[in-house]
């Protein structure tokens, strides 16, 4: 469990975790969680993630926050971001329950605290880079500004612990552990406790896609790393992590990524 629920280590002595990401390649990272409450901001390019049944499309100066313990993965295309993690005990300190708010901020971006939040972040990322004199002062006082602005203004009152996806992080686990083995649904259901036609639709009612779609982009998650950096012929890589199918992998990598396993290597040499 530990592995696929990530805990935050603070990188700034006030005890959050904040850093600038900027990735050159596209990528994909599968389904975990953490105990803290993650806010993402795109500065150019696109996220798409998927949490709590849907598909959720971030790019260019827009955000994304995540409660604590909501599973969720990022599909990336070359972007450039800001993170933003902060622990769920630093919460309490100022907010009761913490662990059991529910952030959203689907048709919230016209709110002027939107990107009042933007501003903030993108202050918060200049105040670190420079490191003047007495800065986690200013950068405590900005981020208990953009806390106090989430709650207020991006929360209600569901409660995401306690959806049905609690009940999957066990199968997610394995998924993410074992996906270049044989995985059948039937079997990996019958193992868990579900019926194989149940755990279908809760799969799907919960992340938006199906197993086998999951289970794919898993496997072509691994495939792209080793294309770009190795140079293991593709039908060695496909065996390799468990694209047993051709037809089935090229249609997926197609669809993930845009373009085909050797088109992704070519690219990768120029």
């Amino acid at each position: 469990m530990e592995q696929h629920h990530e805990n935050v280590v603070s990188n700034i002595d006030i005890g959050i975790r904040f850093y600038e990401s900027i990735v050159d390649n596209d990528g994909y990272v599968p389904f975990h969680w953490h105990s803290s409450i993650e806010l993402i901001c795109v500065l150019e390019g696109t996220l798409i993630l998927k949490f709590e049944g849907r598909k959720h499309i971030i790019q260019q100066n827009e955000f994304v926050v995540f409660s604590s313990g909501v599973v969720h993965d990022v599909t990336n295309t070359s972007n450039h971001a800001l993170v933003l993690q902060i622990p769920i005990k630093f919460m309490e300190n100022y907010f009761p329950n913490a662990d059991r708010l529910h952030f959203y901020t689907d048709q919230q971006k016209r709110k002027p605290e939107y990107q009042i939040i933007i501003n903030r972040l993108i202050a918060l990322n200049r105040i670190n880079q420079k490191g003047d004199e007495g800065y986690l002062f200013d950068m405590g006082m900005i981020l208990l500004n953009v806390l106090k602005s989430l709650i207020l203004n991006f929360t209600d009152e569901k409660s995401p612990i306690e959806s049905k996806m609690s009940g999957l992080k066990e199968i997610l686990i394995y998924i993410n552990s074992h996906y270049n083995e044989k995985i059948r649904v039937a079997e990996l259901a019958q193992h868990y406790g579900y019926n194989a036609s149940y755990l279908s639709r809760l799969f799907k009612e919960q992340t938006g896609i199906t197993l086998i779609e999951y289970i794919y982009e898993v496997r072509l998650s691994n495939l792209y790393g080793d294309l770009i950096d190795t140079e293991i012929p593709i039908g060695q890589l496909f065996e390799k992590h468990g694209l047993f199918n051709r037809r089935t992998t090229r249609e997926m990598c197609k669809k993930m990524f845009g373009r085909l396993p050797r088109k992704i290597r070519e690219e990768s040499r120029k």
